[in-house]
């Protein structure tokens, strides 16, 4: 069993992997990040509106907390958890990566998710309002940073006629043309001229 695990997960976690996949490599945990922050959000507010805490969980140890806590607090905590090793994960991909940006907005995601951490177990303990702001300040702020690194992630650059990047057809232009017969100049085909052909050959 434990051999089938570290058989799944080594190749994740490595370096040459990380390397092999590039910025693709980081789309999904990233949508996952995304995804738990969206309803991390909704379960603070249900918690912070409609959930008392009880005394002794705010005494109790993290995993004492998700053992007796109510549902809501329980799911919260171990979303918490998830984030933050998704969040580790893509942090050593991008360190992997060498890609400065890629790595500025996943350590401040990181940063951001440990501070809501903190703060949210401040707020179980002590139940204060300015603990649960600073949970929701850095949780929104994570979720910027994270929207930000999806963003840089999936950015293409645009594509041109035949799939080709838009920067690329002046060169293919000038090629046309040095390889086209004497007293002829070769074109690349326009729509309108596709058009007019496709109706002589009908």
């Amino acid at each position: 069993m434990f051999e089938m695990l570290q058989g799944r997960l080594m190749p994740i976690l490595s370096a040459d992997y990380a390397r092999r996949m590039g910025r693709a490599g980081l789309r999904q945990p990233c949508l996952v990040i995304l995804t738990g922050l969206a309803v991390q959000l909704a379960l603070g507010m249900v918690l912070n509106l409609y959930i008392a805490i009880p005394v002794a969980d705010a005494r109790a140890s993290y995993l004492r907390e998700i053992e007796t806590a109510p549902g809501v607090l329980t799911a919260h905590a171990l979303i918490a958890l998830l984030l933050l090793a998704t969040a580790g994960l893509m942090l050593l991909r991008a360190v992997a990566l060498r890609d400065l940006a890629v790595i500025a907005l996943a350590a401040t995601g990181l940063a951001t998710l440990l501070g809501a951490f903190a703060a949210g177990e401040l707020f179980v303990k002590d139940n204060t309002n300015s603990a649960s702001l600073t949970m929701a300040l850095l949780t929104g702020t994570a979720l910027l940073c994270y929207a930000c690194l999806q963003a840089l992630i999936i950015r293409q650059r645009p594509r041109g006629r035949a799939g080709l990047p838009v920067r690329d057809a002046p060169v293919i232009r000038r090629a046309l043309a040095r390889t086209a017969p004497p007293g002829r100049r070769a074109r690349p085909p326009g729509p309108g001229r596709a058009g007019r052909a496709s109706a002589g050959c009908a």
